[in-house]
């Protein structure tokens, strides 16, 4: 019985010295993690949705008045044989969020699948552009980067479909 209560007593003192160890390491990284560089595939999207004044009355009011990024297709405009049939759509940066820390190098790798054209720029927490304006287009891959230094949001634009087509990027102090 002294052997078997001795093997538990080491183990026992084993598992506690791991444990210290863990937690001690998770200490060490208190500060956060070390300055690196941050990747993000993000996608230029339009979501769409139709429907039949049937189901649902068309909107009063044209959502295209609303911001740059909504389109609307009125009854009689999305299916000439249907003149009940309307459509709403929507241009989208996806994923619309995402955290880096100060000082990581950023990387926006943007592909678009939806829209010819996406007056694309990023914007720093005191809004000035860190990227410039270019002009992304269907069906290419763009690749642009910068140091996020400011703690707060950074803003991927398109000019063409503000509103809905903006993604943030929080960047959190080390």
């Amino acid at each position: 019985m002294n052997r078997i209560l001795a093997l538990v007593l080491v183990l026992a003192v084993v598992a506690l010295g791991a444990s210290l160890f863990a937690l001690a390491g998770r200490g060490a990284q208190a500060a956060g993690p070390a300055v690196g560089e941050r990747i993000f595939y993000v996608t230029g999207l339009e979501y769409k949705g139709a429907t039949s004044t049937k189901d649902l009355a068309a909107p009063e009011k044209d959502p295209k008045s609303l911001g740059d990024g909504y389109r609307y297709k009125k009854p009689g405009d999305v299916d000439k044989n249907d003149a009940t049939r309307w459509e709403v759509s929507t241009y989208r940066w996806e994923p619309g969020t995402m955290t880096a820390f100060q000082g990581d190098k950023v990387t926006f790798v943007g592909f678009i699948v939806n829209g010819d054209h996406h007056k694309t720029w990023v914007e720093d927490p005191q809004g000035k552009a860190v990227i410039a304006e270019q002009d992304w287009q269907r069906g290419r891959e763009y690749k642009v980067s910068f140091v996020a230094d400011k703690v707060g949001y950074y803003i991927l634009h398109c000019d063409e479909h503000d509103p809905s087509m903006t993604a943030y990027l929080l960047v959190l102090p080390r």
